[in-house]
């Protein structure tokens, strides 16, 4: 029998690989020029860089922040590890509250900034150490273990902190901000301010595990020894563990509070990102680095995407999620016919012309944006389904339809 994991992990098929690859830039893209216009929201950015309207470096970061460096991307980035190696991690949500309290109930009993930081990430990598654990070690399906430590968490913490939420003291985050504006008085930087201080801190550990990425890929093919997948499989949720602590401890900084877990799945953010920057798809060596690279941009898409491109917003279920999920689902279609077209035997110009279609088809969903009117934002999302519906669909017909392909093992 097949495991999950087994049948998740990506396979290292050259031409496959390279049409997946080909059609992750393409969706983002097509959707990055579908979705100009949410690139204007906050007060046409680019027009207030050019005429020198920010009083502080804070302000630049800020607006950069909202969507390249958001507290999502690196528990987005942690997620997309586990999925790498065909795991789903559920308790990105969970642990990034972990995060944020433990580094909040540091700084209230008087640790230094530093020591709550690290002891924030710390216990997020202690969960990922158990899922890991569970997972690689005795063979639990992830999405089993994980649920099961983010039951505990949601359970545990509220029984540890009373109330929903941490507040920090006033002042509690300025030993950090102090810092951070030493340095910016050396560089004749302007003020810094607790947003900027968060997207920068995200970014530094951002660039941190990039490098580590990086020389791990040096290191293999330098010693052209692979990492058995039980040990990879480990490491990636051990990572997506501090990463998503990691999450918390910007959430804390940039807001000065810390909310307390309460439910099992929040903002569909992290997996849609994960799928749109390719880290399910992508296959081959360097390709892991490659969907990193990718991951900031696939973020603001997805946050954009989910502000401004279905516009519902009267709960929980049928908002933001939804809008999200619709997202995730087109996507993860047209990677699917995407794989179905790759491995078309017969009329495979056909197919993979209906692979790419149905990713055009997410782009002119995206493209209602652009609509000034709720009719023409409606004539667009229905035109941009039926697009993708078919391209995606027609695929997997022809996919269907072709001859079984039998590979020596």
């Amino acid at each position: 029998m097949i495991s999950l994991e087994e049948k998740l992990r990506p396979h290292d098929e050259p031409p496959a690989s390279s049409l997946r690859d080909g059609l992750v830039w393409a969706t983002l893209g097509a959707m990055f020029v579908a979705m100009l216009p949410v690139w204007w929201i906050d007060g046409t950015l680019t027009a207030t860089l050019r005429a020198g309207h920010f009083t502080h470096f804070g302000d630049v970061i800020e607006h950069v922040s909202r969507r390249l460096l958001s507290y999502w991307l690196l528990p987005a980035m942690g997620f997309m590890f586990a999925l790498r190696c065909g795991a789903i991690d559920l308790s990105v949500w969970t642990t990034l509250g972990l995060g944020g309290v433990v580094s909040a109930v540091a700084i209230k009993s008087g640790c230094g900034a530093v020591a709550a930081i690290a002891a924030g990430i710390g216990a997020g990598a202690a969960c990922g150490i158990i899922i890991g654990a569970l997972v690689a070690g005795l063979r639990v399906p992830c999405p089993i273990a994980s649920v099961l430590v983010a039951l505990g968490l949601i359970y545990g913490l509220p029984h540890a902190c009373s109330g929903g939420r941490i507040v920090l003291n006033e002042g509690a985050m300025g030993g950090l901000l102090g810092g951070f504006q030493a340095v910016a008085d050396w560089l004749g930087l302007p003020e810094v301010t607790l947003q900027s201080a968060a997207g920068l801190l995200t970014f530094f550990l951002y660039a941190a595990v990039m490098m580590t990425v990086l020389n791990a890929e040096i290191v293999q093919r330098h010693r052209q020894r692979v990492m058995s997948h039980r040990w990879r499989l480990f490491w990636a949720l051990v990572a997506s563990g501090a990463l998503s602590a990691a999450g918390g401890v910007m959430w804390l900084i940039e807001y000065e509070s810390a909310p307390v877990p309460g439910r099992l799945f929040d903002d569909m953010v992290i997996p849609a990102s994960a799928l749109l920057a390719g880290g399910l798809y992508l296959a081959g060596p360097g390709r892991t680095l490659l969907a990193c690279v990718l991951l900031p941009g696939a973020l603001a898409i997805v946050i954009g995407w989910r502000q401004e491109v279905m516009m519902l917003r009267s709960d929980y279920l049928i908002g933001y999620t939804l809008q999200v999920g619709v997202l995730a689902v087109m996507i993860g279609c047209a990677r699917y016919a995407m794989t179905c077209a790759a491995a078309t035997d017969r009329r495979r110009g056909g197919a993979l012309a209906l692979a790419w279609l149905s990713s055009l088809g997410i782009a002119v969903f995206a493209a209602s944006v652009w609509g000034s009117e709720p009719h023409i934002r409606i004539a667009l999302h229905v035109a941009g389904a039926s697009i993708w519906l078919i391209g995606g669909l027609g695929a997997i017909a022809l996919k269907l339809a072709s001859p079984i392909r039998f590979h020596e093992a």
